[in-house]
């Protein structure tokens, strides 16, 4: 499937649109992805952009992408992930790790430290190198990633510590509300800065989790797995509502199972159009007896699902139970040498 076809089929499935579920898959025709991080090796190094985005390019033709999977250039310093990047944009420093990056606190006094963005952060600046060389290389089918920006609470608990923060949420309710006020203005403005570069070649808005026809992000809490629901509504949803008229198609990621609590309270939010069910590593699957449920309760309550099938089992108990129009289902990487493999294409094949 062309890019235009797998976009158009996504905007009708984030409007309601698709009369059966959406299916993702990627097929590999070479295992051996380029690693970059030679390029730029650490974080006091200056990145080869050209090099850099080239080995991505050259990646993501070892893929075949039917069904709405597309290519997309990731936004990755090097082959590091840079997740809840706020953090190096508002002044953290950085430290490069093999497979992502880190953030150091540097948040001792709330009162003395005001959140904003500032386009000339060194990390801002880079990322927007980054991007611009991606737009350059890129073909008319293909995408790029828009930076990982991250929550106020999880980056709040890196760049002033989890203690710490804590401490703060029962302390000082009224000030950390304050600082999430500053902290949606600095999101707001960061993502209007990438969405103007971003926008110049490309249609829509492409997180890591998906592409949506507006602006978009998957919205989340990492920090929410540590507080009670009262508190997420406090705190969490009240970032939420500051955000919710500046995106066009708001994404949740539930991240395991230990944010179900938090389920009720997100469906009761009209502006979540969809949540990516996140089994996490040695949980439970999306087709499992804890999922299963909460599934039902989200396509109940109007909104669409992002789940993951590992197998064909998994996909046959997914369809069965959940084979609305408002369902996408990602099955991961498939390798055609693998007879188990096959197979499962082959089952996948009436919904590619």
């Amino acid at each position: 499937m062309k890019l235009k076809d797998s976009l158009e089929k996504l905007a009708n499935w984030w409007n309601g649109k698709e009369k059966r579920p959406v299916v993702s898959v990627s097929i590999f025709n070479d295992k051996n992805f380029l690693n970059q991080n030679h390029l730029w090796p650490d974080e006091n190094s200056y990145p080869d952009f050209s090099k850099i985005v080239d080995a991505q390019i050259e990646n993501t033709g070892k893929l075949e992408y039917p069904g709405v999977s597309y290519p997309a250039l990731p936004h990755q310093w090097a082959s590091r992930g840079t997740p809840m990047v706020m953090c190096a944009y508002l002044g953290s420093r950085v430290t490069f790790g093999d497979n992502t990056v880190w953030y150091e606190k540097f948040i001792d006094d709330w009162e003395k430290t005001k959140i904003e963005f500032d386009v000339d952060n060194y990390w801002v600046q880079i990322s927007r190198l980054l991007m611009e060389e991606q737009l350059k290389k890129i073909d008319r089918d293909m995408l790029i990633w828009m930076p990982d920006l991250g929550d106020a609470l999880t980056c709040f608990s890196m760049m002033r510590g989890v203690e710490n923060l804590m401490f703060d949420i029962i302390e000082m309710p009224e000030l950390i509300l304050e600082k999430i006020d500053e902290f949606v203005d600095a999101w707001i403005n960061a993502h209007s800065f990438f969405y103007s570069i971003y926008s110049k070649k490309l249609s829509g808005d492409a997180t890591w989790l998906l592409w949506a026809p507006g602006k978009t992000y998957a919205c989340q809490s990492d920090f929410s797995t540590m507080i009670s629901p009262a508190m997420f509504e406090k705190f969490v949803v009240y970032e939420l509502e500051k955000i919710k008229d500046y995106l066009d198609y708001i994404a949740w990621h539930l991240d395991g199972p230990d944010e179900i609590k938090h389920l009720d309270i997100l469906l009761s939010l009209p502006y979540v159009k969809t949540i990516q069910v996140t089994p996490g590593a040695g949980r439970p699957p999306c087709a499992s007896e804890l999922w299963i449920p909460n599934i039902g309760k989200i396509l109940e309550k109007g909104k669409n699902v992002i789940l993951y099938a590992g197998n064909e089992e998994q996909f046959e108990t997914l369809i069965k139970h959940f084979p609305s129009g408002r369902v996408y289902i990602s099955c991961g990487g498939i390798d055609p040498e693998i007879e188990e493999h096959r197979n499962f294409l082959k089952r996948l094949e009436p919904y590619l």
